[in-house]
């Protein structure tokens, strides 16, 4: 075998090796990336001290008549007391006899949330403003 044909052979199997350390590195990257991402999200859903927040992408973080009053509407989806201007709304409600007319739809109302020590949500306050 003669000199060429040898080195050829050498960077040959020089560059398939290359080839395969940087594919096994990248494997591993990528399985480390979402073994990272999945152990976050498996500690976010068992931490009951996080709180998902309601933020805004502009405004102050408050809501406006017509919000509340889709949230009430909404209210058999959730297992939750609502209390706007001291008026409580619960679970279920008669929509044939409700009316709104405690609610303002030009107003804005400011939200507090009451909270179990598990961290589960009890009651959502919502104050005019």
């Amino acid at each position: 075998m003669g000199h060429a044909t040898r080195s050829m052979l050498e960077m040959s199997a020089s560059c398939l090796l290359f080839l395969l350390a940087a594919g096994s590195g990248l494997w591993l990257f990528q399985t480390g990336a979402a073994l990272t991402d999945a152990a976050y999200l498996a500690e976010g859903e068992l931490n009951r001290s996080l709180q998902q927040s309601f933020t805004p992408i502009a405004g102050d973080g408050r809501l406006s008549g017509s919000e509340v009053f889709h949230l009430i509407a909404h209210l058999e989806d959730e297992d939750v007391e609502l209390v706007v201007d001291g008026a409580r709304y619960s679970d279920p409600i008669e929509r044939v006899n409700w009316l709104p007319s405690r609610i303002r739809m030009s107003g804005r109302y400011q939200v507090n949330y009451d909270r179990d020590p598990n961290g589960d949500l009890l009651r959502i306050h919502l104050a005019s403003s």
